[in-house]
């Protein structure tokens, strides 16, 4: 009877041990400043639902929007201020607004209704049922209406579309078109600054501006090239992932020998384009390795504007390889959640609970609750083809970004290292001058 009592009591005793290792683990997670970490966790603890995945891609394929628009949309010159701004942390206040900015779309304004349920119905993601008789309470904790990526996303939206809502993008009601990917279908873009100076059209055209003159006509024809061959492919990345949604509904049994074969013709081709896109990539990273030689050996240190470019274009690089980095994330997440927890395979099962639910919400929401319901049908059908296109997107921002970042890094790292020297010959003639006035 000791015994047993021992063993009930160091089985209390461990899991208040687990509890509070529990607690600990996702306070510190929900603390940390990795806007890709938490939304890993937060996806293994939310309902496996297609909805929850379809607004995981909707968020990472703003981000690459916004990626588009601050590597090709925004002119930039030395004195520009976009940069810095983008780039400007979220406050409180700001967070606040974006919360009750979306409490205009349906599935925010519906979705604490008939979380419930659906959680009761579905179940929930099988790395928090791993968990066990801690599972909900750790949903509980991780339970964020707002993600930390849809804050930056959405904080992005309020500098490149200001603070009037319905001037903003629909974001999570997917195009039917997946032409022009990389731009947002709707919303009224605000000018955000005036640069002047030497104003140049985009990011990768002004740090063209900072190669060897020699360079800059072979750069700026390998780049045009390079993103036309990554159009291609994000072209067939869409029919692929068209074709596949039908594989995976059960309505195209009958012609599933034919969408395979369909598939199997895209594939190859999608193949032979990336092939080509990876031959123009490498051919324009080559040459801007050939530019950082170049531009090491003999930099203009002494033009302030050409610096303070190199400065600019280095935050914005910066902050397009977080982003990609952010939005690779979320694409990898959604696919990996889809394959794991048959989520396809489950709409049906999503929508019944979704009907279960409906009773739950008041009747003032109502028709935010049907638009809700039909975006979600409408969504299954381009989520595949949207994960495909973005994912492709997103690695090659992240490749791009990352050589502009090396490229101006060499600049700034030469001019603060002439600061320095500069700074520690003036310390050093004022302490020669110091000693003859003391001699004096």
């Amino acid at each position: 009877m000791i015994e047993t009592l021992w063993l009930e009591v160091r089985t209390v005793n461990m899991s208040r041990k687990i509890l509070n290792l529990v607690v600990i683990a996702v306070a510190v997670f929900v603390m940390s400043g990795c806007s890709a970490l938490q939304e890993s966790l937060s996806s293994q603890m939310e309902v496996p639902t297609l909805e929850n995945q379809a607004n995981r891609v909707a968020i990472g394929m703003t981000i690459v929007r916004e990626n588009n628009i601050m590597a090709y949309k925004m002119p930039i010159s030395a004195d520009a201020s976009w940069p810095q701004l983008v780039a400007s942390d979220i406050n409180d206040t700001t967070k606040s607004f974006i919360d009750n900015a979306l409490m205009n779309d349906p599935y925010y304004a519906t979705q604490h209704y008939t979380k419930h349920i659906q959680r009761r119905m579905l179940g929930s993601a099988q790395s928090l049922n791993s968990l066990g008789q801690y599972a909900n309470l750790t949903a509980t904790i991780l339970d964020q209406s707002v993600s930390p990526l849809a804050y930056r996303a959405f904080y992005k939206i309020l500098i490149f579309y200001g603070y009037d809502k319905q001037n903003w993008p629909d974001i999570f009601n997917y195009n039917s078109s997946l032409n022009s990917f990389l731009d947002f279908r709707d919303g009224n873009f605000q000018d955000i600054d005036s640069p002047t100076g030497d104003v140049y059209e985009s990011v990768g055209e002004a740090l063209i501006s900072l190669a060897p003159v020699n360079l800059q006509k072979d750069l700026t024809s390998a780049r045009l090239e390079m993103l036309d061959a990554f159009n291609d492919v994000a072209d067939y990345k869409s029919q692929i992932g068209v074709i596949e949604t039908k594989l995976k509904d059960k309505k195209n049994n009958s012609q599933h020998y034919e969408l395979q074969q369909e598939l199997n013709i895209l594939e190859t081709k999608s193949k032979e384009a990336e092939s080509v896109a990876n031959e123009k990539e490498a051919i324009y990273f080559e040459l801007l390795d050939q530019a950082v030689v170049a531009v090491q050996s003999d930099i203009d240190l002494s033009d302030e504007n050409y610096v303070k470019l190199a400065k600019n274009i280095n935050i914005v690089a910066k902050e397009v390889y977080t982003g990609s980095t952010e939005a690779y994330t979320s694409f990898t997440l959604a696919l990996g959640n889809i394959a794991s927890n048959n989520i396809m395979e489950n709409l049906p099962r999503e929508l019944e609970s979704l009907a279960v639910a409906k009773a739950y919400v008041p009747l003032n929401l109502q028709s935010k609750y049907n638009q809700r319901v039909a975006r979600i049908v409408k969504n299954s059908v381009y989520l595949l083809p949207n994960v495909f296109i973005g994912t492709y997107y997103a690695s090659k921002q992240l490749a791009l970004a990352n050589k502009y970042e090396n490229f101006t890094n060499i600049i700034l790292t030469a001019y603060q290292t002439k600061e320095e020297q500069e700074k520690a010959q003036a310390k050093a003639q004022a302490e020669v001058e110091q000693d003859k006035n003391k001699e004096e």
